[in-house]
């Protein structure tokens, strides 16, 4: 009797302090394995005269390695731009690009402005092609009053729902094919990305992730401005950082570019009860490189293979000879010997007395060494075409002004037949090529001005705005102008003449912007 006693006490006070004691919290831990600004390199390329860097056949073996932490629930997440940017992307308009994609597992990717490249057409008729969504709320189409991409999609993991957004940078109508502006309205992403996120949380989704091809500082400001996100997967400004940020309990991470890496985030999240919002924990992040020295899946690896024999033969034509290497590190922001050779043949072939090229136009540098008509794919990627329009002095004057103020963003003048100075990103003085001599710009005077139709049609901000197919156009394409004049010389060896100089007075170089 008196156990039976001492017993029923035991097991009241066990009750008692079972029902006192705090809730274990409750768990969630996600991992995002991230890409960006692929453009179309889908096969191994050389990072800093080293061969075998990228490629999607060894991304593959990444994103299964990362996948297999059965410790997490896995989203795998692209921030735009997979196209433009190499032959065999380019020639298939995107093709093989969503097709690899497809075979590494992607959830869904946010339309970047490279995605645009090829026409609204192109782009709408690749979406079927994806095994994933194809996400963006800010772009909407002018005839159906609805998003180009889906806004949104909620994904299932386990019990759990994860809404992803996706976002264009705002600016894509100056960063791509023209005739988009036709098809497409594009408004600021942070009002509609808010109202999303907003809902979602109030449907009971329990992770809110933004995936955004908009730009580093832009994710950041994003960040601030809508807490109802947990994480903004980034793109557009090809940042490399050595960790994520945070800014609140959001984390903003971005993978560089080209596939030269991709991000593994590890997210820990709890809360203490299921009517509250998850709240992160903890976090852990590698950005792993995609090195020479990581295995390729074979299957990927021979299908993708398949495809490049087809292109292989027209690629590997030779066209000269290059005497020395070629780098563009720093096109964005110094005179650069590539360019500066570029600029002086296109002018050369047109008979214009000015030529102008933004430094965001020169996307790869090349090697010493046999050049083929696939290296000069890579450092001319866009199927621009050569427009020649007659300007007064005062208008190019203008011109060169605003590009002063582009300085690291893209927009800094690559030039042939100019002389020019600038103190503190603003021109002091401006000199015009006539009679083997250097002249101040007349304002008055008229002068043949060469730059690229993305350019003339006011592309990036630029202060044109000539119809591509008016009387300017010149039907010669910039890549193959250049590579007949190349092949002409047989030999290229070319160095800077300090024809674009910048000064700092009162300010420090800001170099390269974010």
């Amino acid at each position: 009797m008196r156990r039976s006693f001492l017993m029923t006490v035991l097991l009241m006070v066990s009750a008692i302090l079972l029902l006192s004691a705090p809730a274990l919290a409750e768990e969630l831990n996600l991992g995002i394995v991230s890409s960006n600004d692929s453009h179309g390199h889908i096969m191994p390329f050389s990072l800093n005269g080293e061969p075998g860097w990228g490629g999607m056949a060894r991304r593959r073996v990444a994103i299964q390695t990362a996948r297999a932490d059965t410790d997490y629930y896995w989203m795998v997440l692209d921030a735009g731009d997979v196209f433009q940017g190499t032959p065999i992307s380019n020639m298939l308009t995107g093709f093989l690009d969503i097709e690899c994609m497809n075979q590494m597992g992607y959830d869904a990717m946010c339309l970047g402005n490279h995605e645009f490249d090829f026409g609204y057409d192109l782009i709408r008729g690749r979406m079927p092609d994806a095994n994933f969504p194809m996400l963006s709320c800010n772009v909407i189409d002018k005839e159906r009053g609805t998003s180009v991409g889906e806004p949104y999609h909620i994904f299932r993991r386990g019990d759990y729902r994860i809404g992803v957004i996706g976002l264009t940078t705002q600016t894509l109508l100056g960063e791509t094919n023209p005739r988009v502006a036709d098809y497409v309205d594009v408004y600021d992403p942070v009002p509609i990305v808010r109202s999303l996120a907003q809902y979602l949380r109030s449907i009971g989704v329990d992770i809110v992730i933004a995936v955004g091809h908009q730009g580093y500082g832009r994710d950041q400001a994003m960040a601030e401005a809508i807490p109802e996100l947990d994480v903004i997967v980034g793109g557009h400004t090809h940042t490399k950082l050595d960790e994520p940020d945070r800014v609140g309990d959001v984390v903003i991470t971005q993978s560089w570019e080209w596939g030269k890496q991709i991000g593994v985030l590890k997210l820990n999240f709890e809360r203490d009860s299921e009517d509250e919002r998850f709240r992160l924990a903890s976090y852990e992040n590698e950005y792993v490189p995609m090195s020479p020295d990581k295995p390729e899946d074979d299957g990927m690896k021979a299908f993708i293979a398949d495809y490049d024999q087809r292109f292989s033969k027209e690629m590997d034509r030779f066209v000269c000879t290059a005497l020395q290497d070629f780098p563009v590190d720093e096109v964005r922001i110094r005179e650069n010997a590539l360019a500066d050779m570029i600029a002086d043949s296109m002018r050369q072939a047109t008979e214009a007395d000015v030529a102008y090229f933004n430094g965001g136009n020169f996307r790869a540098g090349l090697e010493a060494g046999e050049v083929n008509f696939g290296d000069l794919y890579g450092v001319l990627p866009y199927d621009n075409f050569l427009m020649k329009v007659p300007m007064p002095g005062w208008k190019l004057i203008e011109i060169l002004e605003h590009a002063g103020l582009q300085y690291g963003d893209g927009g800094f003048p690559q030039v042939s037949g100019l002389r020019l100075r600038y103190e503190d990103m603003n021109l002091v003085s401006a000199q015009v090529l006539r009679g083997g001599e250097y002249v101040d710009i007349d304002p008055n005077e008229q002068y043949l001005f060469l730059t690229t139709d993305f350019m003339a049609i006011g592309g990036d901000g630029f202060p044109m705005d000539e119809d591509p197919y008016g009387p300017g156009y010149t039907g010669m394409e910039q890549r193959s102008t250049f590579a007949q004049w190349a092949s002409q010389q047989r030999e290229l060896s070319w160095q800077t003449d300090g024809r674009v100089v910048f000064d700092w007075v009162n300010m420090e170089d800001p170099g390269i912007a974010d």
